[in-house]
């Protein structure tokens, strides 16, 4: 029996190691929301007048930023990057991947 304990827990340390990790980092940044573009990416603006798209919102936070009052506001913004599907001009998956950044967090 204890050899049936041994290997299962070798197998779950096997296991653990081979899986993939997803590794990202949280970036921070305080900026004024200045619309949605054409694209439908969220645009901020820095102090230093630097500009970030942002592609998405995690889905529970529970701001609508196509809310025209929202522009010219200034948020805390908690995001971070992930890879999406390219898609085609039909909307169909070229099978290439895009990094793009995405806010998990937004504080007025």
């Amino acid at each position: 029996m204890k050899t049936l304990y041994t290997a299962a827990f070798l197998l779950f340390i096997a296991v653990s190691f081979s899986a993939k990790k997803e590794n990202f980092q949280e970036n921070k940044l305080v900026a004024t929301f200045k619309g949605v573009t054409d694209e439908d990416f969220y645009k901020f603006e820095d102090q230093e007048n630097k500009e970030y798209l942002f592609y998405d919102i995690h889905e529970d936070l529970e701001i609508d930023l196509y809310d025209e009052d929202l522009i010219g506001k200034k948020y805390k913004i908690t995001w971070k990057t992930k890879q999406i599907d390219v898609l085609d001009e039909y909307g169909e998956e070229t099978g290439e991947k895009t990094t793009v950044k995405t806010i998990i967090n937004i504080e007025a």
